[in-house]
């Protein structure tokens, strides 16, 4: 399974490491019953709702990541995260760089792996792209870990403070258009309403209250409404971030 992949072990944990995931579709198919209990879990819902996730979870970005990295401690899946790097270009030409299917069970979120596998999944898009070309990094989410994450690496809207500026609001677009086409999207919120059928019942909270407030205040959690998260700026400075974040890890982290 996953021949060609590249296989690391941070902790306890072996990570899987697809940088061309559309070449392993079958592989990732075999997994997708572990990939649904695992977001039953990650979300705070127990085996009894697994039926109802397996009608409504959108599967979609597991398949249509560009890169994905597979969490698994003694074969069980613990984790997944992707990045899509094949939406439209953004304004003046800037990349998106969308970071989707992201699973994480509790025990893994305080681990320092979150901030790893976003290493993992974006060094090499990084490199092949233009130093001084524009970034955006996007996510559609109710996750306030998600959001943290993003916020550490790019200045992110929404804010809760300012109106998200024009070109911000059209990356939000154009990411909707291809995930939610069917929805419209509330471009000073950047929020779309009633996105999920399966929503968080334990929302993954984070250490600033300012985000925690942001999502509690604009999105119903149970009525499935989503943020899509634009953090923009330049494919340098994310490539310092990322660099930083490396040079953290790379005591705790080996090839396989």
């Amino acid at each position: 399974m996953f021949d060609g992949a590249e296989h690391m072990r941070f902790l306890s944990n072996d990570l899987v490491i697809l940088h061309d995931a559309r070449c392993h579709q079958d592989d990732l198919k075999a997994l997708e019953g572990d990939l649904l209990r695992l977001a039953t879990f990650a979300r705070g819902w127990d085996i009894d709702i697994l039926v109802q996730m397996q009608e409504v979870f959108k599967v979609d970005p597991f398949y249509n990541a560009t890169s994905l990295v597979l969490v698994f401690c003694d074969g069980v899946l613990l984790g997944t995260a992707g990045v899509d790097a094949d939406i439209a270009a953004g304004p003046e030409g800037g990349h998106i760089i969308h970071l989707c299917s992201v699973n994480l069970l509790s025990k893994l979120r305080t681990s320092g792996i979150v901030a790893l596998l976003l290493v993992l999944l974006s060094d090499r898009i990084l490199a092949k792209l233009p130093q001084h070309a524009s970034l955006y990094f996007t996510s559609i989410s109710q996750s306030p870990l998600v959001y943290s994450l993003i916020a550490k690496i790019a200045r992110l809207y929404p804010d809760g403070a300012t109106q998200p500026p024009p070109e911000v609001v059209e990356v939000a677009r154009r990411v909707a258009a291809k995930y939610d086409g069917h929805l419209v999207l509330e471009p000073d919120a950047l929020v779309l309403r009633n996105e999920c059928a399966f929503f968080y019942k334990d929302v993954p909270y984070v250490a600033d209250p300012k985000i925690n407030r942001l999502f509690d205040q604009v999105l119903d959690i149970p009525a499935g409404d989503v943020f899509v998260n634009v953090g923009k700026t330049s494919v340098k400075e994310a490539a310092q971030t990322i660099e930083r974040y490396r040079y953290r890890f790379q005591a705790l982290v080996r090839s396989t």
